[in-house]
């Protein structure tokens, strides 16, 4: 293990200044400040006094790390943004919004310079190199979403198992046996994009398990003509689909119930459809739609709220890691019922 010499070598500083720096008890610049943080992260070197240090110095910022690009989709990203910043102002925090594509190297020196007291990852990828560098980070770590590695961070999120497993035994207790699932663009699948990679696993194994036939067809970008093509694909594939998850926006699955409706399929006398991962809005549809939605205010406030345990030191940071996942909750419109029989 490391040790305060190596910090102190590594820093080119004194072994005097490096205590300096982790116990707080002594002023020091701020650039030497960074050097001596850069070099116990990169050894791995932690200081049993460093969390009281930070304790007694805190910045009142809590960063929210999300990534932007041409892919975003805000009105997906918008509730999760405000619903930590309205969370973080309840509990005396700030938030410093951190948008680079790819922030892991930003997050760090914001860390380690002690401009801010925690960090939230939000926009999680399975793979995400921003939940890789928690493990030594100077400043604990609370992730909205669930990587494949939480060393070192704590992952908030919505049970998206639970969310895919209970979509395929709502439509069985309703007999359903033939569905259609209709995904949000392939890319998005390819770009692990967390919850929908989680939520589309579930609903294959369940349905393999309890013998349910699902007929997956993702959509481009979700008009008229894209949904009347989904429809010819799955109905040619199974002409016995009697249900629709759908794992897309609310315009998407609308423009779906219209086709089928055009096609003398009736919502939900022949066709009955369920909306996942939405915010509640598909009750606004011409179709009242059942759906089993986000919960973002539920889930930022809870990751805000350990983030600031943590910080304050009212909960430890743990080697290892710790997931948990919040509850899902159906909402019942009406437009899932018994299943029909269909003539082959």
């Amino acid at each position: 293990m490391p040790g305060i010499k190596e910090v102190a070598a590594r820093a080119g500083v004194s072994v005097s200044t490096v205590s300096y720096v982790m116990s707080g008890k002594r002023s020091v610049s701020g650039e030497t400040k960074l050097k001596v943080m850069r070099a116990a992260r990169e050894l791995g070197y932690h200081s049993r006094g460093e969390t009281h240090a930070v304790r007694g110095a805190r910045a009142g910022v809590i960063a929210m790390s999300s990534p932007i690009d041409e892919s975003t989709d805000y009105m997906y990203w918008a509730p999760f943004c405000f619903a930590i910043a309205k969370q973080a102002r309840r509990r005396g925090y700030d938030v410093l919004v951190m948008t680079e594509e790819a922030g892991s190297t930003d997050i760090m020196r914001m860390a380690d310079s002690g401009a801010v007291d925690g960090v939230v990852l939000l926009d999680v990828s399975l793979e995400d190199p921003r939940a890789a560098e928690a493990r030594v980070s100077r400043v604990p770590v609370v992730s909205i979403g669930c990587p494949r590695k939480v060393e070192g961070l704590v992952a908030i999120d919505l049970d998206f198992e639970r969310m895919g497993r209970k979509a395929v035994d709502v439509l069985r207790c309703f007999g359903h046996r033939h569905v259609l699932f209709v995904g949000s663009p392939v890319a998005a699948y390819l770009s692990q994009v967390n919850f929908l990679v989680r939520t589309r696993d579930a609903i294959m194994a369940r349905a393999r398990s309890v013998g349910v036939s699902v007929t997956f067809v993702a959509m481009r970008d979700g008009g008229t003509e894209d949904v009347s093509r989904i429809a010819a694909s799955a109905f040619e594939q199974d002409p016995l689909i009697t249900a629709v998850i759908g794992q897309c926006d609310v315009t998407a699955l609308s423009n779906l119930a219209a086709v089928l409706q055009s096609q003398g399929k009736d919502v939900p006398r022949d066709i009955s459809m369920l909306m996942l991962g939405s915010f509640g809005h598909a009750s606004a549809m011409g179709e009242r739609i059942d759906e089993i939605p986000m919960q973002p205010y539920s889930t930022c406030n809870r990751a805000v709220d350990v983030l600031v345990d943590l910080i304050e030191g009212r909960r430890r940071r743990g080697a290892d890691g710790d997931v948990e996942l919040m509850p899902v909750s159906y909402l019942r419109r009406g437009s899932v019922a018994q299943a029909r029989e269909i003539d082959a």
